[in-house]
């Protein structure tokens, strides 16, 4: 369940309690839900690397497999293992652990990347950026894809939490990573087309795509996964 750091040595309870005082900004203040509190602060250590600590105390989920309740973020934990194994792009995983009601799951910051929310919001409707924008969204309808082909369901695939780097697109060369952040309700379906048709309309009611946009988008997640899903054109 720990997974250790490579620049620091401690035991367990060392490491917990580290993570678990360290000083930040939040970036999400602490809330209650799910029965108990949740927050996420980011920090930055003496050489100037940046992490985003969540921490969460009582804060749990429950389902079939864990009716009386289990904490959210080893769900959260096992579905970054989950996407490494099928090669999706995330924030690296720091250090994940537990100690009674209290968790914390700490990340590195991913240089290079912006989100898909914001870099809409920065695009203009140059020809350039049109054609970036395909670009972009042929790239994420492959990562979507290959996503759901293992029955992953996001559950929350906002444009904030879908993170782009654009490498050389602007050159024309089409280098586009795309990483997803923000795993916390994510969860297995019994099939494919479940996650599909819970995840994909999400990015459709929190983007300001076109028609056109939206149908090509569609069209190239389909071509991706080889399945036709008629419902999503409308």
């Amino acid at each position: 369940m720990v997974i250790k750091m490579n620049t620091i040595t401690y035991s367990d309870i060392e490491q917990f309690n580290y993570w678990w005082n360290v000083s930040g900004s939040w970036v999400e203040e602490p809330n209650r839900r799910r029965g108990g509190e949740s927050g996420v602060l980011i920090h930055k250590d003496k050489v100037g690397q940046v992490f985003y600590v969540k921490r969460q105390e009582k804060h749990i989920y429950r389902s079939l497999f864990f009716p009386f309740g289990q904490l959210t973020i080893k769900r959260e934990n096992f579905a970054y293992q989950a996407f490494k194994k099928i090669g999706i792009t995330t924030p690296e995983l720091v250090y994940c652990g537990v100690s009674g009601d209290r968790a914390i799951l700490v990340t590195k910051e991913l240089k290079g990347f912006i989100s898909f929310e914001q870099w809409l919001d920065q695009s203009n409707d140059s020809d350039a950026n049109e054609i970036a924008l395909f670009a972009v969204l042929r790239s994420i309808a492959n990562v979507l894809s290959k996503m759901h082909k293992h029955r992953s369901q996001h559950n929350c695939v906002y444009p904030k939490h879908i993170f782009i780097n654009l490498n050389d697109v602007q050159q024309g060369k089409e280098n586009i990573e795309i990483a997803l952040l923000d795993l916390e309700k994510s969860r297995k379906r019994f099939t494919a087309k479940q996650a599909t048709l819970h995840d994909l309309p999400q990015i459709r009611r929190h983007t300001s795509l076109t028609m056109n946009e939206w149908r090509y988008f569609v069209q190239q997640y389909e071509i991706a996964c080889d399945a036709f899903f008629p419902s999503l054109y409308i």
